[in-house]
């Protein structure tokens, strides 16, 4: 371990067991605070020791969270290795349906262009349809791009055909 691993560890350490101390220390000033609150009720005398509660609860916030910052590594672990099944399930769930749609869209492009007046499949680089003879492209009027035959608007100018 190289020197600022060491550091890392060094804090890592010091956050644990400072959180731990200002956690159990704010946990305690909390539960007097509180007590003394709550114990005052019957009695009709005043609470003497509700400061304690006000003190108590920030400091137990402050504690947990360092001891959140000193564990972050383990708690991340334990994040992930309770994820990491879930996800894998889920992929294993979806994959015959991306596998599906990967077929279906690779014999898309395998079929070629579908005709617009009888859906036969052609050549990609076809003009007119095999079966019914309709055109597949035809020439924008307004620029000259070849566009295909059911083009409602130019991929070139834009302008309607």
């Amino acid at each position: 371990m190289n020197e600022q691993q060491q550091k890392h560890q060094r804090t890592k350490r010091v956050l644990k067991i400072v959180g731990a101390v200002v956690a159990v220390g704010g946990l305690a000033l909390a539960v007097t605070g509180l007590a003394d609150f709550f114990s005052s009720f019957g009695s009709g005398d005043p609470p003497k020791l509700f400061w304690c509660a006000f003190v108590g609860f920030p400091m137990l916030a402050i504690g947990v969270a360092l001891l959140l910052f000193g564990f972050r590594k383990e708690i991340a672990r334990y994040v992930k290795n309770e994820a990491t099944p879930i996800f894998n399930e889920a992929a294993r769930e979806i994959r015959p349906g991306v596998s599906d749609m990967a077929s279906a869209a690779r014999q898309g492009f395998a079929e070629g262009v579908p005709c617009p007046r009888c859906g036969a499949a052609n050549d990609r680089d076809a003009k007119f349809c095999k079966e019914c003879g309709a055109p597949l492209r035809r020439v924008c009027p307004a620029c000259g791009n070849e566009v295909s035959a059911d083009a409602k608007f130019c991929d070139g100018c834009g302008k309607p055909l």
